[in-house]
């Protein structure tokens, strides 16, 4: 293949595309979001060129809309991430997801006198978000602090938990 030519990724007629994701993230975010389990037709490029960023990943995935809180998970995995809503192969939104300053019910608190790990009282976790990049957040009852690489997200699974995953180089 020469130079001048360029792989390209269709166009999607009605869906989301989440571009910027940092490089890496992309089956991460899959994973975490639960888009991973769909039976819709889905486009991932990872490590893909990016004059802002160097390297980013790209995922379109067609007729699935995101909710709130897969947009706060993507947010904290990739705060420049953006997500593009499609219809008729045009973009009808774009939005740049924004981290909150407060994560609930999302992380799980790994210290085990937390309050939050009460079994007699069930009790929301809750971090303050101190910064956003590199990320850094602490636990609202106990002051743990946590980066990136160590915290675990609530599964969306009745039990357990997911741990970030470690970025994808190829």
């Amino acid at each position: 293949m020469s130079q001048s030519e360029n792989l390209r990724i269709d166009r999607i007629q009605k869906g989301t595309v989440i571009d910027h994701i940092d490089a890496g993230y992309a089956l991460t975010i899959l994973n975490l979001t639960g888009l991973d389990e769909s039976p819709n037709l889905m486009t991932i490029g990872v490590n893909v060129s990016s004059q802002k960023y160097g390297k980013k990943d790209i995922v379109k995935i067609e007729n699935v809309f995101l909710n709130e809180i897969q947009m706060q998970q993507i947010s904290i995995l990739s705060p420049n991430a953006t997500i593009s809503l499609i219809e008729d192969f045009n973009v009808i939104e774009k939005k740049k997801v924004k981290m909150p300053s407060i994560i609930k019910k999302l992380i799980v608190c790994e210290t085990k006198t937390c309050v939050s790990n009460s079994q007699k009282e069930p009790i929301d976790t809750e971090f303050l978000v101190l910064e956003e990049k590199p990320l850094k957040i602490r636990c609202a009852y106990c002051d743990r602090i946590y980066k990136l690489d160590e915290i675990k997200f609530k599964s969306r699974r009745k039990k357990g938990s997911k741990k970030v995953k470690q970025k994808i180089s190829l």
